[in-house]
C-alpha cells in the first residue's frame, strides 16, 4: 500500500505540473514536461545525494533554527517550483521527499504534526466553503456513476496488484479496499481546474461542488468498507477445506 501511495506521489506531481499551467500550445507543455521532469530528477538526487550533508546541518543546529531551515526549505522548494511555472504542491512534495533520507525525518514528523492537523484542517475548512451542497441535484448522477466506479476501480486495482505482488486473495483484497478513501490531491486538482479562466462561472462552481462531494463520499464509504474488509474478504474467499474421505 505505501508502495502504490508513493508511486501515487510521483505520478501526481507531473499531473500538479501540467494542471497548474493551465494548457497552451505543443510547446508551453513540452516545456512544462521539461521543467516537471528536471524538478523532480534534481529533488530525488537530492535527497539520495545530500543526505549526509543535511544530516550534519541540522544536527549542529539548535532547534528553534532546526525548525526554521526546514521550514526555509519548504517555502523556498514551493517558491523554485512556483517560479519555473508549476504547483507549489509539487515543491512541498519534494521538499519532503528530500528530507525523508535524513536521519532526522522522525523528529521532524514529530514536531510538524501540530502543523500538518492544523493546516490539513483550515484547507478543508476553506474548501468546504466553496462548495455549492444545492448543486446535488445536479450533480446527482454524475456523483452516482463516478463513485461506483471508483470503489471498483481502486478495489480491482489493488487486487490485482497484491496477487503480482505475491499477496493472498484476502491480503489483496484488503489492501484494494484501503485505497478507496484517498482523495486529498482530487480537491487540490479540483481548486487548479477551477480557477482557469477559460471556464464559465458555472462550471467552476460544478466542479468545486462535485469534487468536495465526491472526496465525502468516497471517504465515508471507503472507511465503512475498509473496517469490514476482513469479514467481506472471509466472504468472498472462503478458506480452502480438506476433502473427507469415506
Amino acid at each position: 500500500m505505501l508502495a502504490i501511495l508513493l508511486f501515487e506521489d510521483l505520478v501526481i506531481a507531473f499531473v500538479l505540473g501540467f494542471a497548474a499551467t493551465g494548457g497552451g500550445s505543443l510547446a508551453s507543455t513540452l516545456g512544462t514536461v521539461s521543467k516537471a521532469i528536471a524538478f523532480i530528477a534534481v529533488s530525488l538526487a537530492a535527497s539520495r545525494w545530500l543526505a549526509r550533508p543535511l544530516d550534519r546541518i541540522l544536527d549542529r543546529l539548535p532547534r528553534e533554527f532546526f525548525l526554521l531551515f526546514t521550514v526555509a526549505l519548504l517555502v523556498g522548494m514551493a517558491a523554485v517550483a512556483k517560479e519555473l511555472g508549476l504547483s507549489e504542491a509539487i515543491g512541498a512534495l519534494m521538499a519532503g521527499v528530500v528530507l525523508a533520507e535524513t536521519s532526522v525525518r522522525e523528529e521532524i514528523e514529530e514536531r510538524f504534526f501540530s502543523f500538518r492537523d492544523l493546516f490539513a484542517a483550515l484547507f478543508f475548512f476553506v474548501f468546504g466553503l466553496s462548495i455549492d451542497v444545492g448543486a446535488l441535484g445536479r450533480l446527482g448522477w454524475l456523483l452516482a456513476l463516478a463513485v461506483p466506479l471508483t470503489i471498483l476501480g481502486k478495489t480491482a486495482a489493488g487486487y490485482f496488484a497484491g496477487l503480482v505482488g505475491g499477496f493472498t486473495p484476502r491480503q489483496s483484497f484488503n489492501a484494494g479496499v484501503a485505497l478507496i478513501a484517498h482523495g486529498e490531491f482530487t480537491i487540490i486538482l479540483a481548486q487548479l481546474a477551477a480557477g482557469n479562466e477559460r471556464l464559465t462561472d458555472a462550471v467552476q462552481s460544478d466542479l468545486t461542488a462535485f469534487a468536495g462531494l465526491y472526496v465525502l463520499a468516497t471517504a465515508t464509504v471507503g472507511i465503512v468498507l475498509m473496517k469490514e474488509s476482513k469479514w467481506i474478504a472471509r466472504r468472498l474467499f472462503p478458506a480452502p477445506r480438506l476433502a473427507v474421505e469415506d
